[in-house]
């Protein structure tokens, strides 16, 4: 699915319609963010994201969504992040990766971009890449000691981890002063280039994640990726900050 396709969902739309006639001009923006922004949606494994503006975020406008939301969750989609503008304008330094992410691929269904000032310190990303590498990977590895012996278990477990860490190595990039690709497979291929590591784990964490067979066996797959990714977590701890924005 590629943008366009994601504008033109069905589902879309008529939630948007909804959101407008539920809360009138409090709303403020939609925006879609993620995998169907970037053109890499996975039929049956990505989600729809979506960010909801609103003026206030108040108890009544909150009352309001509400239905609309848990409707579009049924589908089986995550809940809408929901913003103010202010809210936006304040967290920069604290959500230096989502907005990055968000930053660098998104569709604005209704209103306007309210991301496109936002300006990311480059101190603030660089202690938010640490922290999250080092918090998934603990994710990770309670995962593992979980599901070790169950094949099935653990390859749901690599699958399901691939797209944070592609967010992780997306504001590794920004670190480095490389470019950044689009698609979350040019990401990971491009991280791994730039810091030195073995591509090849990440590829088949990629294909069990796309439903496809990969080279080894899960337990084997994760050693190898595991291995990749205390290396990353290592080489996103001596990258230094300098100054200004990435």
């Amino acid at each position: 699915m590629n943008a366009g396709d994601a504008r033109d969902n069905p589902i879309l739309p008529a939630l948007v319609r909804d959101l407008a006639a539920a809360v009138g001009p409090r709303l403020k923006s939609v925006v879609l963010f993620g995998s169907a922004a970037r053109g890499d949606f996975v039929r049956k494994t990505s989600d729809l994201n979506l960010i909801v503006v609103v003026e206030a975020l108040d108890p009544a406008t909150l009352e309001a969504l509400a239905p609309l939301l848990r409707r579009f969750m049924r589908r089986g989609h995550p809940v809408p992040r929901l913003f103010s503008p202010a809210l936006i304008a304040a967290s920069a330094d604290t959500f230096p990766i989502e907005f990055l992410e968000i930053r660098s691929s998104r569709v604005v269904l209704y209103g306007e971009d309210p991301f496109s000032g936002v300006a990311i310190r480059r101190d603030c990303l660089r202690l938010q890449c640490e922290r999250e590498i080092k918090e998934k990977m603990m994710r990770l590895r309670e995962g593992y000691v979980l599901c070790h012996d169950r094949a099935r278990a653990l390859r749901r477990l690599l699958a399901g981890s691939y797209p944070a860490f592609a967010a992780l190595f997306r504001g590794g990039l920004h670190l480095m002063g490389r470019e950044v690709p689009a698609p979350s497979g040019a990401v990971v291929a491009a991280f791994c280039e730039a810091a030195g590591l073995d591509g090849a784990p990440f590829e088949d964490v990629a294909r069990l994640r796309r439903g496809e067979n990969a080279t080894a066996e899960p337990k084997t797959i994760f050693a190898r990726y595991y291995d990749q990714l205390t290396r990353a977590a290592h080489h996103v701890d001596r990258l230094e900050t300098g100054g200004g924005t990435p």
